[in-house]
């Protein structure tokens, strides 16, 4: 049996175990912040999060010792890798927002207008352009379905090594914009600017202000229990759409014929961010750095794995079988 040198950075096994490191301690990060801020989830919400968890792992622990089917086992085991890393860095933002730092928003205005940025009439453009604002609105909608599908897409021409990249850049971008978000917190420019549907009337915008009640709520400390059914993004700067859609255009590139598809989809789904979902440009400009810091920590990570991965392979697959 013959592995070459780009298998083997491309292991099923791969970068497990700094992926499943970083998922315990968000775990652990997300239980203290959450008991220090006095939040909570409903138990019966945790124990339906339980079960996926255990069906997921179940499930790839079936494809990878009864029915041995590789691919099979390693899109199970990312899409719980992913799900974990959303649910507890998500759980961690409702811990940062309960902070009450002060606000940011009047400062990220002020950094705006020095690039030359003005979200109001942006929005008015927007608004005169109700066929636009479709395209733009399905663009930005797009990030969680991409998101499933650049893990099928991986798997399926068993990119595994990518994929360790990519869920790792996920997660450690998500920590980060946490953490940045945590100290210096704004609430958008849709609350910021008291925006209502009457200042936009030929347009639905992507993300409602249904968020800023939960932020406030959150801050003034009248939220305590969270809903999963409820839950709302409320990180503003960083833009964490933003560190998506530049993870996406990276993961997708060299998947051959969706890569362009991810191209168009995600350069408009950048275009969307400021208006549809409420951000100022400087939370753009942030993201994307977060996004290529997160990337290469990732690309760094999952290299450091790659020895280990190695010399079990040659254990396995002696005399020179492994292609090295």
């Amino acid at each position: 049996m013959q592995h070459d040198s780009a298998e083997q950075t491309s292991h099923p096994v791969g970068a497990a175990v700094p992926i499943w490191c970083f998922i315990a301690a968000a775990a652990l990060a997300a239980t203290a912040a959450s008991i220090a801020a006095g939040i909570s989830f409903r138990p019966q919400q945790l124990g339906y999060v339980v079960l996926v968890v255990i069906g997921a792992l179940g499930l790839s622990a079936f494809y990878t010792v009864l029915r041995p089917d590789e691919r099979v086992a390693r899109l199970f085991r990312a899409a719980i890798e992913l799900f974990l890393l959303s649910f507890l860095c998500g759980s961690l933002s409702y811990a940062a927002t309960s902070l009450n730092r002060p606000l940011w928003d009047e400062v990220f205005v002020a950094w705006d207008q020095a690039l030359g940025f003005d979200w109001r009439y942006w929005l008015g453009v927007l608004n005169e352009h109700p066929k636009t604002n479709l395209v733009l609105a399905f663009a930005y909608h797009s990030m969680w379905p991409q998101l499933a599908i650049v893990i099928v897409a991986l798997v399926t021409v068993r990119d595994y090594r990518r994929l360790d990249v990519f869920l790792l850049a996920f997660g450690f971008a998500a920590a980060i914009t946490v953490v940045i978000a945590g100290f210096m917190p704004a609430l958008s420019p849709l609350a910021h600017f008291a925006i209502t549907p009457a200042d936009h009337p030929n347009i639905v915008l992507a993300v409602p202000r249904e968020f800023e009640a939960q932020a406030l709520a959150l801050r003034d400390g009248s939220m305590r229990v969270i809903e999963l059914g409820e839950a709302q993004g409320l990180v503003t700067f960083p833009s964490f759409h933003t560190v998506v859609a530049v993870l996406l255009l990276i993961g997708f590139r060299h998947v051959p014929y969706v890569r362009w598809l991810s191209l168009v989809l995600n350069v408009l789904m950048l275009m969307s961010i400021p208006i549809e979902g409420s951000h100022y440009l400087v939370d753009l400009i942030a993201g994307v750095g977060v996004a290529l810091l997160a990337w290469s920590m990732a690309r760094a990570t999952a290299d450091s794995a790659a020895p280990a991965l190695r010399k079990r392979l040659t254990a396995r697959f002696p005399s020179g079988a492994t292609g090295t």
